[in-house]
């Protein structure tokens, strides 16, 4: 397939437009003009990066853009797949699968915003799931669609005071805390359990977002069991409703 440069044309980050914006641009003008047409494949993520002269962290940011403007689909084993020439916006946020949650912290930059060590007591103890009166480490993070962009979640994340080794590691590091524990402590996370609702944001979450305290927000309550069963990490997620999409995939098994 055919692929295009951007000799002649404002480089990636050129004025007021981010690097990956610009990427996105080029490309929906590539797209647009019919270079791809619905059906066809963009070149990979390691050809965009040395075509566009970015990281891949911005490829992937600018194909998360089209993906959210209905351009492209993302297809497992095969890559990025033009879906259609003409915009028409979704909401950003998928999970429904553990690989997922991990594509999704990967593709949005987290900022720690604080840690500390509490004592549960009971109120925390009836979230968690624990006994009270026990030290779990408790952090506080954000996460932006890009680099210095808007933050698109607020998230308070408890784990158990034995993986106090991992907290200390958190701001070293973008790899999500539970996929730490798991590195350091050699416990496999095997399931992720998740409860989606509304609910209303409180002024810690209002003040991340950006939004006034009480306002609505999508609420993801996560927890993270490893194969034996035991608790790795609780975690509380809001995002502002216009910005989160959950999505399903059901399947008929027959002869069951």
């Amino acid at each position: 397939m055919t692929t295009t440069t951007m000799q002649g044309r404002k480089g990636p980050g050129a004025g007021k437009t981010s690097k990956y914006q610009a990427v996105a641009n080029e490309l929906v003008e590539l797209i647009r003009s019919g270079r791809y047409r619905p059906g066809d494949l963009l070149p990979s993520e390691p050809e965009l990066t040395r075509q566009f002269g970015v990281s891949r962290h911005t490829v992937r940011a600018a194909l998360r853009s089209l993906y959210e403007k209905g351009l492209v689909l993302s297809q497992r084993g095969r890559g990025t797949i033009v879906q259609s020439a003409a915009i028409a916006p979704r909401y950003s946020h998928a999970c429904d699968s553990i690989e997922d949650v991990l594509q999704y912290a990967a593709e949005t930059p987290r900022r720690v915003l604080g840690r500390r060590r509490v004592i549960v007591d009971d109120t925390l103890a009836a979230k968690l799931g624990c006994a009270s009166g026990y030290p779990w480490w408790e952090v506080h993070t954000c996460r932006q669609r890009e680099a210095g962009g808007p933050v698109v979640a607020s998230s308070l994340i408890w784990v158990p005071d034995e993986f106090g080794d991992a907290v200390a590691r958190v701001e070293q590091s973008d790899e999500p805390l539970f996929v730490a524990i798991a590195r350091l402590h050699g416990c496999h996370f095997a399931r992720i359990r998740q409860a989606i609702s509304m609910a209303q944001a409180n002024a810690v979450e209002a003040r991340d977002l950006g939004l006034e305290a009480g306002s609505a927000v999508m609420c993801v309550e996560r927890r993270f069991s490893d194969e034996r069963g035991g608790l790795v990490e609780v975690s509380r997620t809001v995002h502002p409703p216009e910005s989160f999409r959950y999505e399903m995939t059901l399947q008929r098994v027959l002869g069951a």
